[in-house]
Protein backbone atom coordinates (compact mmCIF):
# COMPACT_ATOMS: atom_id res chain seq x y z
CA UNK A 1 0.00 0.00 0.00
CA UNK A 2 1.25 3.31 -0.85
CA UNK A 3 1.85 5.85 1.82
CA UNK A 4 1.71 9.70 0.90
CA UNK A 5 5.21 10.92 1.19
CA UNK A 6 6.29 12.26 4.89
CA UNK A 7 6.48 16.01 3.59
CA UNK A 8 2.98 16.22 1.88
CA UNK A 9 0.73 19.21 2.81
CA UNK A 10 -1.89 18.65 5.37
CA UNK A 11 -5.40 19.41 3.19
CA UNK A 12 -6.71 22.76 4.17
CA UNK A 13 -10.33 23.50 5.11
CA UNK A 14 -12.07 26.19 4.79
CA UNK A 15 -12.32 26.61 8.68
CA UNK A 16 -8.60 26.33 8.79
CA UNK A 17 -8.35 29.01 5.50
CA UNK A 18 -10.43 31.94 7.43
CA UNK A 19 -8.62 31.18 10.75
CA UNK A 20 -5.50 32.14 8.87
CA UNK A 21 -6.94 35.29 7.02
CA UNK A 22 -7.99 35.84 10.44
CA UNK A 23 -4.97 35.99 11.92
CA UNK A 24 -3.38 37.91 9.55
CA UNK A 25 -5.84 40.92 9.56
CA UNK A 26 -7.00 41.04 12.98
CA UNK A 27 -3.54 42.97 14.07
CA UNK A 28 -3.77 46.05 11.37
CA UNK A 29 -7.57 46.13 12.64
CA UNK A 30 -7.18 46.35 15.92
CA UNK A 31 -4.45 48.31 15.05
CA UNK A 32 -6.52 50.88 13.47
CA UNK A 33 -9.44 50.21 15.74
CA UNK A 34 -7.19 51.52 18.94
CA UNK A 35 -6.24 54.65 16.96
CA UNK A 36 -9.39 55.55 16.25
CA UNK A 37 -10.73 55.41 19.46
CA UNK A 38 -7.42 56.84 21.13
CA UNK A 39 -8.18 59.80 18.41
CA UNK A 40 -11.51 59.91 19.47
CA UNK A 41 -11.09 60.54 23.14
CA UNK A 42 -8.00 63.31 22.03
CA UNK A 43 -10.59 65.08 20.26
CA UNK A 44 -13.56 64.80 22.67
CA UNK A 45 -12.02 65.65 25.83
CA UNK A 46 -9.11 68.12 24.61
CA UNK A 47 -9.79 69.70 20.75
CA UNK A 48 -12.93 69.59 21.64
CA UNK A 49 -13.22 71.42 24.54
CA UNK A 50 -10.56 74.11 23.25
CA UNK A 51 -12.86 74.27 19.87
CA UNK A 52 -15.43 75.59 22.47
CA UNK A 53 -13.16 78.23 24.11
CA UNK A 54 -12.22 80.06 20.96
CA UNK A 55 -15.79 79.98 19.95
CA UNK A 56 -17.43 81.59 22.89
CA UNK A 57 -14.45 84.10 23.72
CA UNK A 58 -14.45 84.85 20.10
CA UNK A 59 -18.47 85.37 19.79
CA UNK A 60 -18.24 86.90 23.34
CA UNK A 61 -16.45 89.78 21.66
CA UNK A 62 -18.44 89.90 18.78
CA UNK A 63 -21.43 89.53 19.84
CA UNK A 64 -24.81 91.95 18.65
CA UNK A 65 -27.41 90.23 21.07
CA UNK A 66 -29.50 92.77 22.82
CA UNK A 67 -32.73 92.46 24.92
CA UNK A 68 -36.03 91.71 22.92
CA UNK A 69 -37.90 94.41 25.30
CA UNK A 70 -38.56 97.33 23.27
CA UNK A 71 -38.93 95.22 20.09
CA UNK A 72 -42.37 95.90 18.21
CA UNK A 73 -44.53 93.49 16.32
CA UNK A 74 -46.76 93.52 14.11
CA UNK A 75 -49.83 91.26 12.87
CA UNK A 76 -48.82 92.49 9.32
CA UNK A 77 -45.16 91.61 8.85
CA UNK A 78 -44.24 88.91 6.02
CA UNK A 79 -42.16 85.86 6.65
CA UNK A 80 -38.86 86.28 6.15
CA UNK A 81 -36.33 83.33 4.27
CA UNK A 82 -35.35 81.01 7.00
CA UNK A 83 -37.96 82.07 9.66
CA UNK A 84 -40.86 79.74 8.01
CA UNK A 85 -41.13 76.22 8.56
CA UNK A 86 -39.09 74.21 9.00
CA UNK A 87 -37.32 77.00 11.09
CA UNK A 88 -40.47 78.92 12.39
CA UNK A 89 -38.25 81.69 13.94
CA UNK A 90 -40.42 84.88 15.09
CA UNK A 91 -39.00 88.67 14.65
CA UNK A 92 -39.64 91.88 15.50
CA UNK A 93 -39.02 95.69 14.49
CA UNK A 94 -37.17 98.26 16.31
CA UNK A 95 -39.24 101.05 17.18
CA UNK A 96 -36.91 103.32 14.05
CA UNK A 97 -37.62 100.76 11.76
CA UNK A 98 -41.43 100.06 12.51
CA UNK A 99 -41.45 104.02 12.16
CA UNK A 100 -39.50 103.85 9.09
CA UNK A 101 -42.75 101.74 7.67
CA UNK A 102 -45.44 103.89 8.54
CA UNK A 103 -46.56 105.01 4.91
CA UNK A 104 -46.98 101.41 4.28
CA UNK A 105 -48.64 100.45 7.50
CA UNK A 106 -51.07 103.21 7.45
CA UNK A 107 -52.31 102.25 3.80
CA UNK A 108 -53.35 99.00 4.68
CA UNK A 109 -51.06 97.04 2.31
CA UNK A 110 -49.12 94.15 3.43
CA UNK A 111 -45.04 94.97 3.89
CA UNK A 112 -43.43 93.47 0.91
CA UNK A 113 -40.69 90.57 2.03
CA UNK A 114 -37.86 91.60 -0.15
CA UNK A 115 -38.48 95.55 1.79
CA UNK A 116 -36.96 93.90 4.64
CA UNK A 117 -34.77 91.11 3.20
CA UNK A 118 -32.79 93.56 1.25
CA UNK A 119 -32.30 96.06 4.02
CA UNK A 120 -32.33 94.15 6.91
CA UNK A 121 -31.86 97.11 9.76
CA UNK A 122 -33.94 96.77 12.74
CA UNK A 123 -34.66 93.31 11.86
CA UNK A 124 -34.35 90.58 15.02
CA UNK A 125 -34.39 87.45 15.69
CA UNK A 126 -36.32 86.83 18.92
CA UNK A 127 -34.35 83.69 21.27
CA UNK A 128 -36.75 84.26 24.45
CA UNK A 129 -35.22 87.50 26.14
CA UNK A 130 -32.60 88.21 23.88
CA UNK A 131 -32.71 88.91 20.01
CA UNK A 132 -29.88 88.86 17.28
CA UNK A 133 -30.02 91.09 14.02
CA UNK A 134 -31.29 89.34 11.44
CA UNK A 135 -28.15 89.50 9.00
CA UNK A 136 -26.21 87.56 11.63
CA UNK A 137 -29.10 84.84 12.25
CA UNK A 138 -29.31 84.56 8.10
CA UNK A 139 -25.40 83.91 7.84
CA UNK A 140 -25.92 80.86 10.26
CA UNK A 141 -29.16 79.80 8.93
CA UNK A 142 -27.26 79.46 5.20
CA UNK A 143 -24.55 77.27 6.26
CA UNK A 144 -26.85 75.30 8.86
CA UNK A 145 -29.39 72.43 8.35
CA UNK A 146 -32.93 73.24 9.75
CA UNK A 147 -32.34 70.67 12.53
CA UNK A 148 -29.10 71.75 13.95
CA UNK A 149 -30.01 75.52 14.06
CA UNK A 150 -28.83 77.06 17.56
CA UNK A 151 -32.02 77.72 19.93
CA UNK A 152 -29.96 80.57 21.78
CA UNK A 153 -28.09 83.90 21.58
CA UNK A 154 -24.90 82.63 22.56
CA UNK A 155 -24.79 79.40 20.51
CA UNK A 156 -25.86 80.96 17.24
CA UNK A 157 -22.98 83.40 17.99
CA UNK A 158 -20.59 80.78 18.87
CA UNK A 159 -21.14 78.84 15.35
CA UNK A 160 -21.41 82.05 13.37
CA UNK A 161 -17.67 82.41 14.61
CA UNK A 162 -16.73 79.11 13.06
CA UNK A 163 -17.68 80.68 9.43
CA UNK A 164 -17.32 83.72 9.71
CA UNK A 165 -13.22 83.49 10.99
CA UNK A 166 -12.44 79.83 10.67
CA UNK A 167 -14.63 79.07 7.46
CA UNK A 168 -15.42 75.18 8.75
CA UNK A 169 -14.89 73.48 11.83
CA UNK A 170 -12.12 71.48 10.50
CA UNK A 171 -9.64 74.89 10.58
CA UNK A 172 -11.00 75.62 13.66
CA UNK A 173 -10.14 72.22 15.57
CA UNK A 174 -6.39 72.40 13.48
CA UNK A 175 -5.86 75.67 14.98
CA UNK A 176 -7.11 73.94 18.99
CA UNK A 177 -4.31 71.21 17.62
CA UNK A 178 -1.86 73.69 17.16
CA UNK A 179 -2.74 75.49 20.35
CA UNK A 180 -2.47 72.02 22.14
CA UNK A 181 1.19 71.30 20.41
CA UNK A 182 2.53 74.70 21.75
CA UNK A 183 1.26 74.35 25.03
CA UNK A 184 2.55 71.23 25.16
CA UNK A 185 6.51 72.83 23.57
CA UNK A 186 5.88 75.53 26.28
CA UNK A 187 5.47 73.17 29.18
CA UNK A 188 8.22 70.92 27.91
CA UNK A 189 10.33 74.59 28.04
CA UNK A 190 9.56 75.16 31.43
CA UNK A 191 10.50 71.93 32.73
CA UNK A 192 13.71 72.05 30.86
CA UNK A 193 14.95 75.26 32.65
CA UNK A 194 16.17 74.23 36.39
CA UNK A 195 13.58 76.89 37.96
CA UNK A 196 10.50 75.35 35.89
CA UNK A 197 11.39 71.74 36.80
CA UNK A 198 11.41 72.75 40.90
CA UNK A 199 8.66 74.19 40.63
CA UNK A 200 6.83 71.25 38.48
CA UNK A 201 8.47 68.58 41.27
CA UNK A 202 7.21 70.32 43.83
CA UNK A 203 3.51 70.83 42.34
CA UNK A 204 3.64 67.16 41.83
CA UNK A 205 4.56 66.31 45.35
CA UNK A 206 2.81 68.56 47.50
CA UNK A 207 -0.62 68.96 45.45
CA UNK A 208 -1.19 66.46 43.31
CA UNK A 209 0.54 63.92 45.82
CA UNK A 210 -1.47 64.43 48.69
CA UNK A 211 -4.94 64.69 47.46
CA UNK A 212 -6.76 61.64 48.18
CA UNK A 213 -7.76 59.21 45.42
CA UNK A 214 -6.02 62.12 42.77
CA UNK A 215 -2.63 61.20 43.80
CA UNK A 216 -3.38 57.24 43.35
CA UNK A 217 -4.82 58.05 39.94
CA UNK A 218 -1.77 60.88 38.68
CA UNK A 219 1.35 58.67 40.62
CA UNK A 220 0.03 55.14 38.38
CA UNK A 221 -0.67 57.30 35.07
CA UNK A 222 2.58 58.99 35.34
CA UNK A 223 4.04 55.86 35.84
CA UNK A 224 2.77 55.14 32.47
CA UNK A 225 3.99 58.39 30.57
CA UNK A 226 7.17 58.13 31.86
CA UNK A 227 7.59 54.60 30.77
CA UNK A 228 6.75 55.80 27.37
CA UNK A 229 8.20 59.23 27.15
CA UNK A 230 11.16 59.28 29.62
CA UNK A 231 14.99 59.48 27.24
CA UNK A 232 16.44 56.82 29.37
CA UNK A 233 15.48 53.79 27.69
CA UNK A 234 16.79 50.01 28.98
CA UNK A 235 19.64 48.87 26.71
CA UNK A 236 19.77 45.36 26.43
CA UNK A 237 23.01 44.10 26.07
CA UNK A 238 22.13 40.18 24.77
CA UNK A 239 19.63 37.40 25.28
CA UNK A 240 20.40 34.86 27.65
CA UNK A 241 17.90 31.88 29.58
CA UNK A 242 18.38 31.00 33.16
CA UNK A 243 16.42 27.74 35.16
CA UNK A 244 13.64 29.53 36.54
CA UNK A 245 11.67 29.32 38.45
CA UNK A 246 13.21 25.57 39.36
CA UNK A 247 16.48 23.28 38.00
CA UNK A 248 15.53 22.11 34.42
CA UNK A 249 12.81 25.08 33.60
CA UNK A 250 14.58 27.37 31.63
CA UNK A 251 13.21 31.28 31.06
CA UNK A 252 14.32 33.89 28.63
CA UNK A 253 16.19 36.94 29.84
CA UNK A 254 17.67 40.37 28.85
CA UNK A 255 21.43 41.69 30.13
CA UNK A 256 20.89 45.14 31.46
CA UNK A 257 23.78 45.46 32.72
CA UNK A 258 26.26 44.28 35.93
CA UNK A 259 24.70 44.04 39.49
CA UNK A 260 25.60 46.07 42.59
CA UNK A 261 28.80 45.92 44.28
CA UNK A 262 28.02 44.07 47.78
CA UNK A 263 26.11 41.18 46.03
CA UNK A 264 29.26 40.78 43.72
CA UNK A 265 31.59 40.65 47.24
CA UNK A 266 29.14 38.45 48.64
CA UNK A 267 28.76 36.05 45.51
CA UNK A 268 32.70 35.92 45.01
CA UNK A 269 32.47 36.02 40.99
CA UNK A 270 30.40 38.32 38.98
CA UNK A 271 26.95 39.44 39.12
CA UNK A 272 24.81 40.60 36.24
CA UNK A 273 21.11 42.09 36.14
CA UNK A 274 18.93 40.18 34.24
CA UNK A 275 15.26 40.91 33.34
CA UNK A 276 13.09 38.37 33.11
CA UNK A 277 10.44 39.21 30.71
CA UNK A 278 6.75 38.01 30.56
CA UNK A 279 4.14 36.52 27.70
CA UNK A 280 2.73 38.05 25.97
CA UNK A 281 3.67 41.66 27.46
CA UNK A 282 7.33 41.93 27.40
CA UNK A 283 8.00 45.57 28.40
CA UNK A 284 6.15 44.39 32.22
CA UNK A 285 8.48 41.43 33.99
CA UNK A 286 11.15 41.95 37.06
CA UNK A 287 14.66 42.02 37.15
CA UNK A 288 16.52 38.97 38.85
CA UNK A 289 20.75 39.48 39.94
CA UNK A 290 22.37 35.97 39.05
CA UNK A 291 26.01 34.87 38.99
CA UNK A 292 27.44 34.87 35.54
CA UNK A 293 28.05 31.02 35.78
CA UNK A 294 24.16 30.48 35.84
CA UNK A 295 23.14 31.94 32.70
CA UNK A 296 23.49 30.69 29.37
CA UNK A 297 24.20 32.21 26.33
CA UNK A 298 21.29 31.96 23.74
CA UNK A 299 22.72 33.29 19.82
CA UNK A 300 19.81 35.54 19.11
CA UNK A 301 18.80 38.72 18.72
CA UNK A 302 16.72 40.85 20.82
CA UNK A 303 13.93 41.15 18.78
CA UNK A 304 14.05 37.37 17.92
CA UNK A 305 12.93 37.23 21.58
CA UNK A 306 10.70 39.68 21.76
CA UNK A 307 8.65 37.59 19.06
CA UNK A 308 9.52 34.80 21.00
CA UNK A 309 7.99 35.92 24.02
CA UNK A 310 5.12 37.41 22.47
CA UNK A 311 4.01 34.64 20.49
CA UNK A 312 4.33 32.39 23.91
CA UNK A 313 7.14 30.33 22.27
CA UNK A 314 5.46 29.72 18.78
CA UNK A 315 7.79 31.79 16.87
CA UNK A 316 10.77 30.19 17.32
CA UNK A 317 14.31 32.10 16.06
CA UNK A 318 15.40 31.15 13.02
CA UNK A 319 18.33 28.29 13.25
CA UNK A 320 16.72 27.59 16.92
CA UNK A 321 14.04 24.94 15.03
CA UNK A 322 14.83 21.46 16.76
CA UNK A 323 13.68 18.92 14.00
CA UNK A 324 14.33 14.95 13.71
CA UNK A 325 17.66 16.06 11.71
CA UNK A 326 19.12 18.25 14.21
CA UNK A 327 17.87 15.72 17.29
CA UNK A 328 19.64 13.32 15.71
CA UNK A 329 23.06 15.43 15.08
CA UNK A 330 22.81 15.69 18.81
CA UNK A 331 22.31 12.77 19.89
CA UNK A 332 25.38 11.85 17.88
CA UNK A 333 27.76 13.98 18.86
CA UNK A 334 26.93 13.50 22.49
CA UNK A 335 27.81 9.41 22.14
CA UNK A 336 31.04 10.52 20.22
CA UNK A 337 32.18 12.48 23.00
CA UNK A 338 30.96 10.26 25.63
CA UNK A 339 32.79 6.97 24.87
CA UNK A 340 31.19 3.54 26.89
CA UNK A 341 33.34 1.86 28.95
CA UNK A 342 32.49 -1.70 28.43
CA UNK A 343 33.53 -4.46 31.31
CA UNK A 344 36.02 -7.09 29.43
CA UNK A 345 35.54 -10.51 29.37
CA UNK A 346 37.20 -14.05 28.51
CA UNK A 347 40.93 -14.87 28.59
CA UNK A 348 42.37 -10.81 28.82
CA UNK A 349 40.12 -10.33 32.28
CA UNK A 350 42.05 -13.62 33.58
CA UNK A 351 45.28 -12.77 32.78
CA UNK A 352 44.99 -9.29 34.84
CA UNK A 353 43.72 -11.51 37.50
CA UNK A 354 46.45 -13.16 38.07
CA UNK A 355 48.37 -10.62 37.16
CA UNK A 356 46.79 -8.97 40.53
CA UNK A 357 47.49 -11.61 42.27
CA UNK A 358 50.63 -12.71 41.88
CA UNK A 359 53.25 -11.63 44.18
Amino acid sequence: MNQPPQDAPTPTTALQIFVKGLGISLPSILTLVILIWFGGVIYRYIIDPISWAVQYSIASVTSDARPADGLLDSPRLPQLKYTRAPYNATYRLTENRLASLKEVVDSKESIPVGLLEDDPRGVYIVYGNEAVPYEHYRDVARRTPAAEMPTNAPSLYERRVTFKFFGSSFLLSLLAVLFVLSGIFFVGRIVTVRLGAYLVERIERNVLGRLPLISKVYSSVKQVTDFFFSERTVEYNRVVAIEYPRKGIWSLGFVTGNSMRQLVEAAGEPIISVLIPTSPMPMTGYTMSLPRSHVVDLDISVDQAFQFIVSCGVLIPVGQAVTATTLADQVKAQIEEEPVEYPETGNGAARRDDEANSP
